[in-house]
């Protein structure tokens, strides 16, 4: 059996395939699983339990447009799938995976040949698997998981003069109200650093200048920045932190995934969209008005972003000192 798992979207969304792909493996542990993810996406699948091969889609880059995808597809097609599990809704991964050729394609796209309805209200890690649960496999476990990237040159050469405790801050996100704010990041990163920790930044290119300001806030030095780092390099010195403390994006769902105690700052998302492991808290306020959108938003439709702004920096402090023994003893 050859499945192609299509799911061309953000870094988050290549982590939450996982469970899915374990469901596969445990019901036919002799298949081929092949993933179908953007240029961010495909490092995490090369770390996924069960992932055969990683097919690169780079829809917004040299895969744009149609001479784009019909490219994508015959690579697609070239990688002879059985069954095709569509995860992502979208008209064009439902096109890929028609133009892969799969006899069977299950999921939520168009161009399926079995379309199921799209659990929006269920957890991310319940979109794969329940195409998986359409084709035979039993339920799977729904927590996440990556195997530990190799440590290479670049890795040691980071952490060498880092004393532990090693506490990774991922400031960024996709959505501007998903943020806290390199004012709060920046005085949580001063408190941390007193307390004895080795603070690093994390971040995609355009989040470069938020981790700097939140670097600079924080009194810490250059080269604890890390951000614009490949997604590889960052998943390697994630890997090795004692804590990382960040909001709902897809470095923090990597961390989640790699095993590492994790602190999540929620604003707008929902919590109950995550399956937490023993190690992981949500941090949030609990207001009348949270959540308020699924994926975040440009601005705050209450015009105030209570759910962020009033979030101390004590309050994850705490958090932080439970999840962090050795910060918790230094506080002391």
């Amino acid at each position: 059996m050859r499945f192609l798992i299509i799911h061309p979207g953000f870094l988050g969304d290549a982590v939450f395939l996982g469970p899915g792909i374990r469901a596969l493996k445990a019901k036919w542990p002799q298949s081929w699983v092949g993933i179908c993810l953007t240029p961010r996406g495909a490092p995490v699948g090369d770390l996924l339990p069960g992932c055969d091969e990683v097919l690169v889609y780079d829809k917004r880059g040299k895969d744009r447009g149609l001479r784009g995808l019909l490219r994508a597809g015959r690579r697609a097609r070239a990688l002879r799938p059985d069954i095709a599990l569509i995860s992502h809704p979208s008209m064009r991964s439902g096109l890929l995976g028609w133009l892969s050729r799969a006899p069977r394609r299950v999921g939520y796209a168009p161009f399926c040949t079995e379309r199921l309805p799209f659990p929006k209200n269920e957890p991310f890690t319940s979109r794969l698997l329940r195409c998986a649960a359409n084709v035979g496999a039993s339920d799977g476990e729904p927590t996440l998981a990556l195997r530990a990237p190799g440590q290479d040159p670049y890795v040691r050469a980071v952490l060498a003069q880092a004393r532990p405790p090693i506490v990774g801050l991922v400031p960024g996100a996709e959505q501007p109200t998903k943020r806290w704010g390199a004012a709060a990041y920046g005085e949580l990163g001063l408190h941390l650093q007193k307390r004895g920790a080795s603070v690093v930044l994390f971040g995609g290119p355009a989040e470069r200048g938020l981790t700097e300001e939140v670097r600079a806030r924080a009194e810490l030095p250059v080269g604890s920045n890390l951000a614009g780092n490949s997604v590889q390099e960052s998943l390697a010195v994630l890997s090795r932190c004692d804590v990382v403390i960040g909001g709902d994006t897809g470095l923090v769902h990597c961390a989640r995934a790699l095993g590492v105690p994790v602190a999540m700052i929620f604003g707008p998302t929902p919590v109950a969209r995550h399956v937490f492991a023993e190690r992981q808290r949500a941090v949030h306020l609990s207001l009348e008005c949270q959540p308020c959108h699924r994926s975040g938003q440009l601005r705050c439709p209450l015009g105030h972003h209570r759910c962020m702004v009033d979030l101390s920096v004590a309050a994850v402090e705490r958090v932080v000192s439970e999840l962090c023994p050795q910060l918790a003893l230094a506080q002391h």
